[in-house]
């Protein structure tokens, strides 16, 4: 059996982003997101949760983008308090980074949303850098992870697909995805469909491609592909 999770990324990054995960959701083949702690749409996001409590969710781990949740780290942040980019992170500290990481899934947790596993925002889960904070953060939180990881793991994830995201932002490319699924292990398809603001516009280049993604996730042709292809769609409970 093809088993398949459609994971939307960034759920709390600004209401916008929040309207159209939930659209699709609701509307698309689109079964789990995750959820940003440290984000301004989070607020947001939390609302939108409990007023959907059937939401699978996750935590969209974040190291790479706008402010953390802590005001005590030294090596996370530039002087203007902000996360480092993505390839300044050499210089983070294991202990900062797990405290940070810690207090973005408590956060979560203590505004009664039920997650189901942990992801990251821009990956960073997945390298070498974080191995010993994701093995501690196991340990403590025992969920599921999306995979991709460089280093080896003995905890339950799903095997991350990254084909529909920018360029393969197509139906062609998501009928490539199911004809491609393995029926041994659940597939994690990441996408990042959303409705545009001026915060999202403003703090990231993948903007204006996920309306795109909104609008073939939300299509009958998706849905169709699933059934050609006879693939069931799950959450993270089934990991």
């Amino acid at each position: 059996m093809k088993r398949m999770i459609v994971n939307a990324d960034d759920f709390g990054f600004s209401e916008a982003v929040n309207h159209g995960i939930l659209k699709a959701m609701q509307e698309g083949i689109v079964t789990s997101t995750s959820i940003m702690a440290n984000m301004p749409g989070f607020a947001h996001a939390v609302q939108l949760y409990h007023e959907h409590p059937d939401m699978a969710v996750g935590v969209h781990l974040n190291l790479t983008c706008y402010r953390p949740l802590l005001s005590t780290h030294q090596t996370l942040v530039t002087e203007t308090g902000y996360f480092h980019k993505q390839d300044d992170v050499a210089g983070y500290s294991e202990s900062e980074m797990y405290e940070e990481l810690k207090a973005q899934i408590d956060c979560v947790l203590a505004h009664g949303i039920r997650i189901d596993h942990l992801d990251s925002h821009h990956h960073i889960h997945t390298t070498q850098k974080l191995q010993k904070v994701m093995e501690r953060l196991n340990k403590e939180y025992a969920l599921p992870f999306r995979g991709g990881f460089a280093y080896p793991v003995s905890f339950p994830h799903a095997q991350l697909c990254m084909d529909f995201y920018d360029s393969g932002v197509s139906l062609s490319a998501l009928e490539a995805v199911c004809a491609n699924i393995s029926d041994h292990e659940v597939t994690d398809l990441m996408c990042h469909p959303a409705y545009i603001d001026q915060f999202l516009y403003e703090t990231t280049s993948y903007s204006w491609k996920r309306m795109k993604e909104l609008e073939i996730l939300c299509s009958e042709e998706a849905a169709a592909l699933l059934q050609r292809y006879q693939i069931q769609l799950c959450t993270y409970k089934e990991v």
